[in-house]
Formats: structure tokens, C-alpha cells, sequence
């Protein structure tokens, strides 16, 4: 089956799809860094994205399952001075 990808808007033109969502052919093993690297992010632009696995934040390294659903968005910092 597959693994459904949603880009956050600014991370679109940035990606080789240039899709904001996709479809990625699930294979035991793919995990979120892979998918990084399917769509063109370099190690610095990685470090700035966070992923969402099913609405639960995850890590790069973490494994997929066939049917999820990954929102890949841009980790925002900031807080309140």
C-alpha cells in the first residue's frame, strides 16, 4: 500500500514533487528521514522540519506503517519575552 504525505505550505516549492500532498509506495523500513530525502530536503533544511505521524509529532528516524498519514511542517520556535 502506500504512506500519505502532506506538505506544509512554505515546504511545497522547496520539495521535488512541488505537491502538497503525495502518495509514497510503502516499503518495511521507510522511515520520515527517508522521505526527507525522497523530496530534495538538504541536512539543514531537515533540521527545521517536523514530522506528524497519524496527529502525533515524531522523530525523523521513526519507522512508518503502511497507511500513515505524515505531515511534514515547519518547526516554528519562538516564546514570550
Amino acid at each position: 500500500m502506500a504512506v500519505q504525505v502532506k506538505l506544509f505550505m512554505t515546504l511545497i516549492p522547496l520539495s521535488k514533487t512541488k505537491r502538497p500532498t503525495f502518495e509514497v509506495d510503502w516499503s518495511d523500513g521507510l522511515t520520515v528521514k527517508d522521505l526527507l530525502n525522497a523530496e530534495g530536503f538538504s541536512e539543514q533544511d531537515q533540521e527545521a522540519i517536523a514530522a506528524v505521524i497519524n496527529n502525533v509529532q515524531a522523530q525523523h528516524g521513526d519507522l512508518l506503517s503502511d497507511g500513515d498519514h505524515v505531515d511534514l511542517l515547519v518547526n516554528l520556535q519562538g516564546g514570550c519575552r
